[in-house]
């Protein structure tokens, strides 16, 4: 006998199958590789290289001079290197140690001065004070610059007069006072020893120059 389905059995079944929900959306699964990191090792540093002993026999007939030249080492340091006394008793054959030559001192090198410049003196006639009269005549000079020896500077007229300077040393600032007259020197006052008046002459002029005759100085007299 065959067995039929009830209808409404067989519509049940289609609806249940056509309403199955659809999975949608899955994320996709890449596959990943994991390495592993080298683990880093540390390297000492290399030792410094040992330096290389050099050795000599004496063979027959050789000074331990020539040894010393051929090997550019002084006779002391190979005779210190090895303990011999007297240089001039080696043995054939004997061993000889080669010392390593002495290093050369470093020379330093001063640097060269930067030379100062020559300032000029800046010295000023300023004033003739006291003409025609030999004991009231006087020349008065300022230093306005650096401080300078007047030793064998002078004081010149327009006629062959001089007066030469002593042995003195106007600073920066000072004044020193020239006299025509008789009187004792001092730093500030100077004496010509003459009887005679220098600056009488309206025409004259006065001048100041250096031991070497350059002039640095000069005033005419009014």
């Amino acid at each position: 006998m065959k067995r039929t389905w009830p209808i409404a059995l067989l519509t049940c079944l289609v609806l249940l199958v056509a309403c199955r929900p659809k999975v949608t959306g899955l994320p996709t699964l890449t596959p990943t590789l994991s390495v592993a990191a080298p683990t880093p090792t540390s390297t000492s540093a290399l030792p410094p290289p040992t330096p290389t002993v050099v050795y000599h026999v004496i063979g027959s007939g050789e000074a331990l001079s020539a040894i010393a030249v051929r090997y550019g080492v002084s006779v002391e340091d190979l005779a210190a290197a090895n303990g011999i006394e007297d240089p001039n008793v080696i043995q054939e054959g004997q061993k000889l140690v080669i010392p390593g030559p002495t290093p050369e001192p470093t020379m330093t090198v001063e640097p060269t001065p930067t030379p100062t410049p020559d300032i000029p003196p800046q010295l000023e006639i300023v004033d003739v004070i006291g003409r025609g009269a030999p004991s009231a005549e006087t020349v008065i000079i300022v230093n306005h610059g650096r401080g300078v020896s007047l030793k064998q500077w002078s004081l010149r007229d327009a006629h062959g007069n001089a007066f030469i300077f002593p042995d003195l040393y106007l600073a920066s600032g000072g004044e020193v006072r020239v006299h025509t007259g008789k009187g004792e020197d001092s730093p500030l006052h100077l004496y010509w020893g003459l009887d005679v008046p220098v600056w009488g002459d309206e025409t004259d002029m006065a001048v100041l120059a250096d031991s070497r005759g350059v002039m640095h100085a000069a005033k005419p007299i009014e």
